[in-house]
Order: structure tokens, then C-alpha cells, then sequence
């Protein structure tokens, strides 16, 4: 046997030790990088969440019912009221521009009646805006209020509450459009409601759109509101 025979063989038994797998070392690091990723998303997202548990246990053990519009209401403050998904805010008409800095300024305070739409009580297209999501630590009490606007279907029922007067609509139709698609703020000689919002939640991709009708009052007692929001002042739907 050559000396060359010798060294390939003792080369063969040399074997190298396994590594040893250890919890601490090998999947621990890891795991503790995926908690913390899922622990900042829910954190980013937490009443969202909330939202959605809180409305999946609601229309579990809640018979939802719309009450019956009376006359004369006792109404204190204009707000917004959609019992579906238990929204209830101040409904902001103080702010008329369509400036995008003054509008979000609005939205602190609750939801907001866009631009020169029509009011309730004229015809035409009541445009109301609301933020579906925002950081947990920029201010306003309202970043959530149309969280669950897609819950809404047609059917549902929209309370408009203004100068002791409360209006009744009833969704129709919802639709997904784009910032810029400015056809959703056109007035029309019907007496109708455009509830806008972004979409999906936690973004400002797109704009969620109800629509709904006044069905109380009397729509046809409405007086008119047709003049239509200048294209020059309104480059694309508000944003969260």
C-alpha cells in the first residue's frame, strides 16, 4: 500500500461533529423578530381591530333597530348617526373650502360637510367626508369614525341631525373610486347623501362611496341647490 493509499484513507475517517440545534439560538431570535413585527402592527392597527371585533360581536348578540324618526327631535348639535355601525359624531358644516389643510383641521372635530355641497334640506348631493384611519398619536377624537363604513349596505339607514331637524336617508349603492374621479361630488336635482372615506383602511388609495336618499323629511319640500364645485378649486378627494 502506497503512502498516498494510507493518507486518502485517514482523510475518509475524519468526520466532523454535527451541530447541535438549540431553541435558544437557532429559533428563538426569529420567533421573537416575528412577535415584535405582529406586536407593532397591532399596535399601528389596534382599533381597527377593536373595530371589527367589537362589530362582529355586536351584530352577533344585538338585534340592530333604526328608530323611528320623530317630528320634532330633541336635537342639541348637528351630528352624524348610523346605527349599523354605531357611529355617532359631530357633523362639521362650519367648514365650506375644499383646501386640504383646513378640511383635515375639520376632521378633528368629526365628520365634515365638503365644500359647497348641498345642506340637508336642499336638493341636491350632501357630500360628507370622515377618515377611516389615522396614527394613534395625531390629534382629534374622530381618526376611526368610518372605520366600518363598508359594513354599510343598501337599505341601511344614515341620521343627519342639523338646526333641530333630523334627516333621514337610506343607503342605496356603495362603490369604490378613485382620488381623482370627481364625478361623486356632482349635485343633481335629487335629494341624496355621498358619505367619503379612504379605502382600504390604514391608506389613501382609493375612496369608499355611499350613497344614499333622503327618504325623510319630505324630499320633494327641499328647496334647490343645483350650482356645482369648481374643478378649478378640487384636484382630487380628501385623504386620511
Amino acid at each position: 500500500m502506497t503512502k498516498n493509499t494510507k493518507q486518502s484513507k485517514s482523510k475518509k475517517r475524519i468526520t466532523h461533529p454535527k451541530a447541535v440545534m438549540s431553541f435558544r439560538h437557532n429559533y428563538l431570535p426569529p420567533l421573537l423578530g416575528v412577535l415584535a413585527m405582529l406586536g407593532v402592527l397591532g399596535l399601528l392597527n389596534a382599533q381597527w381591530l377593536s373595530a371589527q371585533i367589537h362589530y362582529r360581536l355586536y351584530r352577533l348578540n344585538t338585534a340592530v333597530t333604526s328608530p323611528v324618526p320623530s317630528p320634532q327631535p330633541p336635537l342639541s348639535a348637528a351630528e352624524i348617526i348610523i346605527p349599523k355601525i354605531e357611529v355617532q359624531a359631530p357633523f362639521v358644516t362650519s367648514e365650506t373650502s375644499y383646501d386640504q389643510v383646513k378640511v383635515q383641521l375639520a376632521l378633528r372635530k368629526g365628520v365634515v360637510h365638503y365644500g359647497n355641497s348641498a345642506l340637508p334640506g336642499q336638493k341636491g348631493n350632501v357630500v360628507v367626508v370622515g377618515h377611516s384611519s389615522g396614527q394613534l398619536w395625531a390629534p382629534g377624537s374622530y381618526k376611526f369614525v368610518f372605520t366600518l363604513l363598508n359594513k354599510l349596505q343598501p337599505g341601511d339607514v344614515v341620521y343627519l341631525n342639523i338646526q333641530g331637524v333630523r334627516f333621514v336617508y337610506k343607503v342605496t349603492d356603495t362603490l369604490v373610486v378613485s382620488p381623482t374621479d370627481l364625478s361623486v361630488l356632482e349635485q343633481t336635482d335629487k335629494s341624496q347623501l355621498t358619505l367619503i372615506t379612504c379605502t382600504p383602511v390604514g391608506t389613501s388609495q382609493n375612496r369608499l362611496i355611499v350613497h344614499a336618499k333622503q327618504t325623510y323629511p319630505d324630499p320633494t319640500a327641499n328647496r334647490p341647490k343645483l350650482d356645482n364645485p369648481s374643478p378649478k378649486v378640487i384636484k382630487k378627494l380628501g385623504s386620511d
